[in-house]
């Protein structure tokens, strides 16, 4: 996926509201463990001062509470303003101050003196902030990612997503992670992901250029032209990656010419036309919107398929028609395989190879040139 990977580092950024969060949810991770350490020693964990238990005891309590950083922090106000605290517990306390932008309340710490008001309940979070267990979560994830641990990441998406937390920042990660834990593909599960970031958020910049990669891997190249220049309209002229975005456009431009070419050189030569149809003894096991593959096998030469469909299920019959505009390579087209076989197999999973579980059905060795209406019957299940 050349599109995804033309991303560089841009997508590894984070601004300050992804700080927020995640030092929050790295708080309140390593007071679960007993053991605190300001964010900014984070890289530098090993020389950083613990807390005490009862400190960290406050603070699990109140991240179990559902509050956040500035709960963590009044928490350890609270234990301080009793009395009690070593020189770490303060020195933790001026930390956090200086991370949150309160320097004068972190001088009076370095001093182990608390200015008026501290201790007192902070204030609510703002509309839409997420809870402690997600902020948890997502701060989990980034890390995860920033190793490229694509499978801790993506368990961690999971959870979040039962807590129905997501964003559509979120989302859009998830998909990137689902991608990368599909052999770089976005068809499939990163697909439904990307569209969850899309509905609560059109104009989100990741999803975009993920929704133009998906389009260009699938074949959509007139459907990537636009997406691409609503990016570069949501970004704008003086982005980092207006460039990237511009060629990636030019690019798609030239292939959704050529397709239009092909296609309407097709319209005149070869091609295959007829319908798909389900058993009876399968129609409740096929919902609408399922993924379904319409392909063209050669039968005297074995490899990646001469022509192929990607569709979705609906209304029964299908109609279809294959040429050579859908050939996944130059040089292995429908109008020279000689016979061939058509496959209708509906995945469950969106996955491009088959799976135990998809439904199937195949003609026998028909000669495309032949121009015969074809029939398909999806009538088996895979693995059953």
């Amino acid at each position: 996926m050349a599109h995804l990977d033309a991303q560089g580092d841009f997508w590894r950024k984070i601004g300050p509201r992804d700080v927020f969060w995640f030092l929050s949810g790295a708080l309140v991770a390593v007071a679960a463990s007993l053991l605190i350490y300001p964010w900014v020693l984070m890289r530098h964990a090993a020389s950083a001062p613990a807390a005490t238990d009862a400190v960290a005891a406050h603070v699990s309590g109140s991240a179990q509470s559902g509050q956040s950083m500035d709960g963590a922090i009044t928490a350890l106000e609270q234990r301080l303003a009793k009395g009690g605290g070593s020189d770490a517990d303060w020195e933790l306390l001026a930390r956090s101050y200086e991370f949150v932008q309160r320097p004068e309340a972190a001088a009076a710490a370095r001093e182990k003196r608390l200015l008026p008001g501290a201790g007192a309940a902070p204030a609510a979070a703002p509309p839409g902030a997420p809870s402690a267990a997600a902020a948890q979560l997502i701060a989990s994830a980034d890390a995860a990612r920033s190793r490229h641990d694509l499978a801790a990441a993506a368990a961690d998406y999971r959870q979040l997503a039962a807590l129905k937390e997501m964003t559509a920042d979120t989302w859009a990660d998830y998909a990137d992670v689902a991608a990368g834990l599909n052999g770089n593909s976005l068809i499939g599960e990163p697909e439904k992901y990307l569209q969850a970031a899309l509905g609560l958020d059109p104009q989100h910049p990741k999803a975009l250029w993920l929704e133009a990669s998906l389009q260009h891997e699938t074949g959509q190249y007139t459907q990537a032209v636009t997406t691409w220049q609503r990016l570069a309209g949501v970004l704008g002229p003086e982005s980092p990656d207006a460039k990237v975005i511009a060629a990636n456009l030019a690019e798609d431009q030239r292939l959704a010419g050529s397709a239009a070419a092909a296609v309407a050189t097709a319209d005149a030569g070869v091609a295959v036309r007829g319908e798909v149809l389900l058993s009876e003894a399968l129609r409740s096991r096929v919902p609408p919107g399922l993924t379904l593959f319409i392909v063209a096998k050669s039968v005297d030469s074995p490899g990646p398929p001469v022509a192929i469909l990607r569709t979705t299920t609906g209304s029964w019959p299908l109609r279809f028609e294959l040429n050579d505009a859908l050939a996944m390579m130059p040089d292995r087209k429908l109008s020279t395989a000689g016979l061939v076989t058509i496959e209708a197999r509906v995945s469950k999973s969106g996955q491009a190879m088959p799976q135990s579980g998809d439904l199937l059905g195949t003609t026998a060795p028909l000669d495309p040139a032949a121009r015969k209406p074809v029939r398909i019957v999806i009538e088996r299940v895979i693995g059953s």
